[in-house]
């Protein structure tokens, strides 16, 4: 019975914890990705940020930009290149 509430309680631990980790590298990844866009002299705001927020797909080949990213950053019109760039860093 003691084996069984430790495994519970140890279960309610990580549950707790593993996705505060997640965020707070999913936010190190935005930031990445909007400073870039703004570094180019495009204004940030929410649809930047949203677009950002798609994080780039790591792969065995390398690192992906995530289309809904580009597609996003597109639709504001950020260049391509900007846009490729940005989202390879989100």
């Amino acid at each position: 019975m003691k084996i069984r509430r430790m495994m519970t309680a140890l279960c309610i631990t990580a549950a707790g914890v593993v996705p505060v980790a997640t965020a707070t590298t999913a936010q190190a990844d935005q930031v990445g990705c909007v400073n870039y866009v703004q570094s180019k002299g495009y204004t940030v705001g929410p649809k930047v940020r949203a677009a950002c927020d798609h994080r780039a797909w790591r792969t065995w080949a390398g690192t992906v930009p995530n289309a809904a990213c580009l597609g996003g950053l597109g639709a504001i019109g950020v260049a391509a290149g900007v846009a490729q760039t940005a989202c390879l860093r989100a």
